[in-house]
C-alpha cells in the first residue's frame, strides 16, 4: 500500500532561517489541511520540537478525531559531535521520538547528519556511527522506523556513502528515505533508485525547473516515470511532498498558505491519478 503525505515544512515560510521558529504552529494548520483533503501528514521537526509534550497529546487528539494521521516525523540531527554536546543532541533527539511515538508515527526520517561524506574526519564519523545506533536502538524500543534520507551534505549524500553507512550499522529498523539528488534529472533519480529500491519505505518529491519549485506534472524530473518505476518495483510505503509551488517567498508577507495547499492538491492528484492508470490506490 502507498500513503500520499504532505509534508508540513512545505507550509511555513521559515524553513530555512537560522532558529527555524515556525511561523505557524502546526495546530494553525490542521483544519486548511484537512479541508484541502490531506489526511497523512509528515512533520516537519521545527513544528513539534519548540512544544511541550501536552501540546503534542493535543495536536495527536486532534488529529485523531478530524480523521488525520501523522506516519513520518523528521529529524536533522547532528551526530558527529561528541562529550556534552553530544548529550545535548542526544537528549533532542530522545525529545523527538518521544513526541513521535505519541502522535502515532511509524517513521523517523532524518538527516544523516550535516557533514558531507567527503569532508568527514574519521572521529566524526565514528561519533556518527555510535550516536545513529543509539538512535536505532531507542526507536526500534518504540517500535518506529528509522529512514535516513539521501542528501547532499550528509553520510547519505551518494549512494555508496549510503550503502556503506548502512552495512555498518546493520538494523532492520534503518532504512532509506530516497530524494532524488539531483532534481531537475530523470535518469539519475531512476537509476539511483533502482540501486536501493528493496532498502526504500519513504520518498520525497518535490517539483524543479530551473531551480525553481513548479508542479509535479511540469517538473524537470519526470515524476510519472519515478512513479511508475517505484510502483513496478513493488514500493509500498510513504510518498511525501515535500515542497510545492509557490511555498518560498522573499518575505513571509508574500505566503499564501490557500495558494499553496492548492498546488500541492494538484500535485496529489497528479500522482493518484498516475497510480490509477497503473491499477494501484494512493492513499492520501
Amino acid at each position: 500500500m502507498i500513503h500520499f503525505l504532505l509534508n508540513t515544512i512545505a507550509l511555513d515560510p521559515n524553513r530555512w532561517t537560522k532558529d527555524k521558529v515556525p511561523y505557524y504552529r502546526i495546530d494553525q494548520l490542521v483544519k486548511p489541511i484537512i479541508i484541502s483533503g490531506f489526511h497523512f501528514l509528515e512533520i516537519w521537526q521545527y513544528h513539534v520540537s519548540f512544544e511541550n509534550e501536552i501540546y503534542i497529546k493535543h495536536l495527536g487528539d486532534q488529529g485523531r478525531a478530524l480523521g488525520l494521521s501523522f506516519p513520518v516525523v523528521g529529524m536533522y540531527p547532528k551526530l558527529h559531535l561528541d562529550g556534552e554536546d553530544r548529550r545535548r543532541e542526544i537528549a533532542q533527539i530522545e525529545k523527538i521520538l518521544n513526541y513521535a511515538k505519541i502522535l502515532g508515527a511509524n517513521v523517523l526520517k532524518m538527516f544523516v547528519g550535516n557533514i558531507s561524506s567527503s569532508a568527514i574526519t574519521q572521529p566524526e564519523y565514528d561519533n556518527s556511527l555510535e550516536t545513529m545506533k543509539r538512535v536505532i536502538s531507542l526507536a526500534k524500543s518504540m517500535d518506529l522506523m528509522v529512514t535516513g534520507e539521501t542528501h547532499q551534505k550528509t553520510l547519505f549524500d551518494n549512494i555508496d556513502s549510503c550503502l556503506t553507512f548502512m552495512k555498518k550499522i546493520n538494523a532492520d529498523n534503518f532504512m532509506i528515505c530516497f530524494q532524488p539528488y539531483n532534481l531537475e534529472e530523470t535518469e539519475q533519480a531512476l537509476s539511483d533508485y533502482k540501486l536501493v529500491t528493496d532498502r526504500v519505505i519513504h520518498v520525497h518529491y518535490q517539483g524543479r525547473k530551473d531551480k525553481q519549485m513548479e508542479l509535479l506534472e511540469n517538473s524537470s524530473l519526470d515524476y510519472k516515470k519515478l512513479s511508475q518505476t517505484l510502483i513496478e518495483n513493488r514500493f509500498a510505503g510513504y510518498i511525501s511532498l515535500e515542497f510545492v509551488k509557490n511555498c518560498v517567498v522573499e518575505i513571509n508577507a508574500d505566503f499564501k498558505l490557500d495558494l499553496v495547499l492548492q498546488n500541492a492538491r494538484r500535485d496529489r492528484d497528479y500522482i493518484i491519478n498516475i497510480g490509477k492508470d497503473l491499477g494501484i490506490d494512493i492513499l492520501h
